[in-house]
């Protein structure tokens, strides 16, 4: 169902969290965001070492102790992202030198990415166990007739509602099935239990897709 990365250190980068891989180099000094006890402000706050965007944005090992959450709350990480994006605006290093300014648009870039793969559960799942070493395949048919036969009926009935309550009605129960699935990768997750949880992300993607189906029939 899954298989781990190759040995070594595992490395915490949100650049391959989002798809990226910058360029190792060294941080503008920027002012560093006060510390919060939210479990968001484990993904955003800097390190002791004076990491200055993402907790391990900046490549090196992963800092021992440092718990890896799964259930953020969104405000805070909404909140966080927000700080980075004012103390990585533009106006503040429009009279550095360009190559300040292109690193300083590269590392607003990594906390756009970083905070897209935080916001959404699916995504934040994958990451969470990418760092755990787990590549999962995406692309991964589940072999579920009673799923896939509710896949159908979803699509279906989707394509046939014209009537926008309808539809959200629809959106909302779906929404429910996937935060079913979302609580079980966290269980699992805690529990360490791979399997499951490789196996519940692979449901999630299902009801995420068919929730993407509502959005764009609204």
């Amino acid at each position: 169902m899954w298989r781990r990365a190759g040995s070594g250190s595992l490395r915490l980068h949100f650049g391959a969290a989002a798809g990226h891989c910058l360029r190792r180099r060294p941080l503008l000094p920027l002012p560093t965001i006060p510390s919060s006890s939210s479990s968001a402000a484990a993904a955003f706050s800097p390190s002791s070492h004076g990491h200055r965007i993402f907790a391990g944005s900046v490549p090196g090992p992963v800092e021992r102790g440092r718990e890896r959450k799964y259930d953020i709350t969104e405000n805070s990480l909404e909140r966080k992202y927000k700080d980075w994006q004012k103390k990585l605006h533009p106006d503040l290093v429009h009279t550095k030198s360009e190559k300040e300014r292109g690193f300083a648009a590269e590392q607003s870039a990594l906390v756009i990415d970083a905070y897209r793969t935080l916001s959404r559960p699916l995504s934040r799942a994958l990451y969470l166990l990418k760092l755990e070493g787990i590549q999962v395949d995406e692309e991964k048919t589940i072999n579920d007739p009673e799923l896939l036969m509710e896949m159908m009926e979803i699509r279906e009935a989707v394509s046939d509602t014209t009537d926008s309550k309808t539809l959200e009605k629809i959106q909302s129960q779906i929404k429910r099935k996937l935060e079913t699935w979302s609580d079980s990768f966290l269980e699992a997750f805690h529990k360490r239990d791979f399997n499951h949880a490789v196996e519940a992300t692979q449901r999630m993607r299902y009801y995420e897709r068919a929730v993407e189906e509502t959005v764009k029939k609204l």
